[in-house]
């Protein structure tokens, strides 16, 4: 895919010149019959939200892992399906015009929760799923990449692309500093009490009966906005509060799905790959009778099992940790268990989602019967919220995270969800305060005050 210019030798800091002279090279060097070209430039280091900030109308994704590189995208160069096969073609097609040390072209995107689930209001401009590449992709980890994507034969002109090309690196180098102020936001609760406790009291009849052994139930409140509770000013929040979580946004047209998740779904990086039962949660302070909890211990076992069960046909070794340890977040306490195993043959990550999502971290066992019922129940479909998002690259590597602590915001309204599994011996009210916990850290984003 990767084609190299020795025109220009990419050392040291970077300079304006240098990265745009060989950007305008690939660009005045593509024929009118030129597939699809990437472009990827030496960058000034900056926070990955400087270049949306700068474009906040164009802003297509964000991805800011706490351990890994950071990327933010402007625009929407392709919308490809989300399979393997039609990301293959797309970069088998393409041609990478680069340093030999630059990161890949990734894409980014996700699927909703279950097929269905984001065809009505608020999610239709979402849809089942896609991953797209970015017209312009700031990659920014030790060091930082610019890349342009070109995949329309009529676009703009090279002197059009090296004027936004300037205005990025003036946005780059002089980032724009913000403390967004708190704002005053109404929530409207779209299921009250009585009827949450009615659906655990359903759904622990079934359990009973044997027709599950888990369901993770979901709720949702809707809140309305004020002038200058934008998308960005959200996931600065979020970056503040949840440092040691993956914040990420995806923006189609002015709908935007936001969050910051704690859970890692699949990290493959060549034959290694990582994963995590993230299940049971509990305020501070109350992590012993969490880990004493046989309900909480049983919940979080079917999640490790049912992980192990999913990767085990892909890997020749893998391992979880022999017992759970404590996630800390700023507003809740998770029950965490890594995992992580070796390749027995290259396997793209999409394949890995497809067989994880749903975990029973977020549907329930067995999975066929508790997706029917979330289908059923729930009183708004999930959309993509507590489905797969991440990224991919044409080497099949890539990252996927649990879309938890999350919500859309579009047309000036905020649609907050979060879920709690459901066992035989569940408390209604206890189950209720679990997802009050596990929705502040979307709602004190919005409101900004901290709560």
């Amino acid at each position: 895919m990767r084609s190299q210019s020795a025109a220009f030798a990419f050392e040291g800091v970077p300079t304006r010149e240098t990265s745009r002279a060989f950007l305008e090279q690939a660009l005045r060097g593509r024929s009118s019959d030129t597939g699809n070209l990437i472009v990827t430039v030496p960058a000034p280091v900056a926070p990955p939200d400087a270049l949306l900030r700068a474009f906040p109308q164009e802003a297509s994704i964000l991805w800011d892992p706490p351990q890994s590189a950071a990327c933010s995208g402007l625009g929407v160069a392709k919308t490809l399906a989300p399979n393997a096969p039609s990301i293959g073609d797309f970069f088998d097609r393409a041609d990478h015009v680069a340093d030999p040390a630059s990161p890949e072209p990734r894409v980014f995107g996700g699927a909703s929760f279950a097929p269905g689930a984001a065809t009505q209001m608020p999610w239709e401009r979402f849809g089942d799923g896609f991953l797209l590449l970015p017209t312009w992709t700031y990659h920014v980890d030790e060091r930082a990449w610019l890349s342009l994507a070109v995949c329309e034969s009529d676009g703009p002109t090279a002197e059009q692309v090296l004027d936004v090309f300037d205005a990025i690196w003036d946005s780059l180098e002089r980032p724009i500093g913000v403390i967004p102020s708190p704002v005053s936001v109404r929530r409207i609760d779209e299921a009250d009490r009585g009827t949450w406790s009615r659906q655990v009291e359903d759904i622990r009849k079934k359990i009973q009966d044997g027709a599950f052994e888990k369901v993770v139930a979901a709720r949702h409140c809707v809140v309305e906005l004020e002038a200058g509770a934008g998308s960005l000013d959200v996931l600065k929040r979020l970056e503040e509060r949840f440092s040691g979580c993956t914040r990420f946004a995806l923006w189609r047209g002015d709908a935007a799905f936001l969050g910051a998740s704690p859970e890692l779904l699949i990290s493959r990086r060549g034959p290694s790959i990582l994963s995590e039962a993230l299940a049971g949660s509990t305020a501070h302070g109350d992590a012993a009778r969490m880990l004493a909890s046989s309900k909480e211990r049983e919940e979080h076992q079917l999640v490790v099992q049912a992980i192990l069960q999913a990767l085990a046909p892909f890997c020749d070794s893998l391992r979880s940790a022999p017992e759970p340890s404590i996630r800390e977040l700023p507003n809740v306490l998770h029950m965490q268990t890594p995992i992580e195993g070796h390749l027995r043959e290259p396997t793209h990550v999409l394949a890995l989602v497809q067989a994880l999502h749903p975990t029973p971290a977020v549907g329930g066992v067995p999975t066929n019967e508790a997706i029917r019922w979330i289908v059923e129940h729930e009183a708004l479909a999930r959309g993509w919220y507590s489905a797969p998002v991440g990224w991919t690259d044409a080497a099949g590597d890539g990252e996927f995270v649990v879309a938890l602590r999350s919500g859309l915001l579009r047309d000036g309204k905020a649609w907050v969800y979060a879920g709690a599994g459901i066992m035989a011996d569940s408390d209604p009210d206890a189950e209720y305060a679990e997802t009050e916990l596990k929705m502040q850290a979307l709602l004190g984003a919005l409101h900004g005050d901290g709560r």
